[in-house]
């Protein structure tokens, strides 16, 4: 009977400590979403901006920052043939690139530390700027080199997220 309770006993003490391990993995997934310490993913990117990235999207790299509101950063190449148009009438955009407009016609001390970010480098280029309402999205396309062209984006929610 000794036997029995003692066994009985390191099975609960096993069960128990298994919980407490899974509510602190748990909580501590919680807690890092809520001060905004864990990195965002492309996917979670890409719902931010309620699009997915066009298929032929290549060397696609972006960064968030979320001290006063959620932005998102967003750089990708494309094919020259590429079709950009369904990409912004996802995210709700239904004015065209304007030849010559950029959204970025400074460049922004907080972006100077993402050093793949540089639109105020295009020479050739279109851009868009739109307001959701809820957030503020700004695409620029640098066809510089128009054998590759690239896609800035950049998103920001109006108040905090």
């Amino acid at each position: 009977m000794r036997k029995f309770i003692a066994a009985r006993k390191r099975q609960l003490i096993a069960f128990v400590v298994a919980i407490l391990v899974i509510v602190g993995i748990i909580g501590g997934l919680w807690i890092t979403n809520v001060f905004g310490w864990r990195q965002w993913r492309v996917q979670e990117a890409q719902g931010f901006i309620g699009a997915s990235l066009p298929q032929s999207a290549a060397d696609v790299r972006f960064t968030t920052r979320n001290q006063y509101t959620r932005i998102v950063w967003l750089r990708f190449s494309l094919p020259p043939n590429a079709d950009l148009i369904p990409f912004l009438t996802q995210m709700g955009i239904t004015d065209a690139l304007k030849t010559g407009f950029t959204p970025f016609p400074a460049a922004n001390p907080q972006e100077a530390a993402i050093t793949w970010w540089q639109p105020i480098a295009s020479k050739v280029f279109s851009g868009v700027y739109w307001n959701t309402g809820a957030k503020v999205i700004e695409i620029l396309l640098d066809k510089t080199d128009g054998s590759q062209p690239v896609v800035y984006l950049r998103a920001y929610a109006l108040g905090k997220t």
